[in-house]
């Protein structure tokens, strides 16, 4: 597990001791102190899992655990948030920027140990998957065919993942509307003519995309 990245943001040095203490026998563990210092060291370790703290100077962390869900490279890593803040007011916040979990300070060392072996679980079993020809990474936003990176753009892929997160169902393009392009209104035409593209893309894969008419696609494997 030493090659899993952890990077944890605390401006507490108690706190940060006490991560490595609890962490760093197990995995590769870096540390920053502040909001800006944390977003840099993020977008060049590409972590696996993110610690987070709220109170943060120059950056508090709920908006950077915003910043975190708006980059491509990171919008997926697992956020753990580990804060003195507490009740539901700080809690529900955290979720909506993008946080997967909440521990409140003083924390409980197993519980935060369990916590972070099953995140990273969950993140290698789910980020890539490989079906048919075609292997989609949800960390880096890639797709592959045998191994040749297919040339998507952003949106093209993000109508992918949603689509290969109900493979073999039906996504509804308001459900591909919600996660490519949140709150700015498109047209269906806009949202049919990218999976259009994306279909042509993919054609090689063994994989089909399919019009499931009044209702939206279907990311067919069979």
């Amino acid at each position: 597990m030493m090659n899993r990245k952890i990077l944890a943001i605390d401006d507490s040095e108690d706190a940060r001791n006490l991560l490595n203490v609890v962490l760093g026998s197990i995995y590769e563990v870096h540390f920053e102190e502040n909001g800006e210092d944390g977003l840099r060291k993020a977008l060049g370790l590409k972590p696996d899992l993110i610690i987070l703290d709220l109170g943060l100077p120059e950056m508090d962390g709920y908006e950077l655990c915003d910043r975190f869900r708006s980059l491509p490279d990171l919008e997926n890593v697992p956020i753990i948030i580990l804060s003195g803040k507490k009740g539901t007011e700080a809690h529900a916040k955290a979720y909506r920027l993008g946080a997967d979990n909440y521990l409140e300070k003083p924390f409980e060392r197993e519980e935060l140990l369990a916590l972070v072996e099953s995140k990273l679980k969950f993140n290698t079993s789910k980020l890539r998957k490989t079906i048919g020809r075609l292997t989609v990474d949800l960390k880096t936003s890639s797709a592959y065919i045998e191994g040749e990176k297919v040339d998507l753009t952003p949106k093209e892929f993000k109508i992918l993942a949603v689509m290969w997160e109900n493979i073999d169902e039906v996504t509804s393009r308001e459900a591909i509307f919600r996660s490519v392009w949140e709150k700015t209104h498109v047209s269906d035409r806009v949202i049919d003519n990218h999976v259009t593209s994306l279909r042509k893309k993919i054609t090689s894969s063994g994989l089909r995309v399919e019009s499931i008419y009044s209702e939206g696609y279907k990311l067919v494997s069979k």
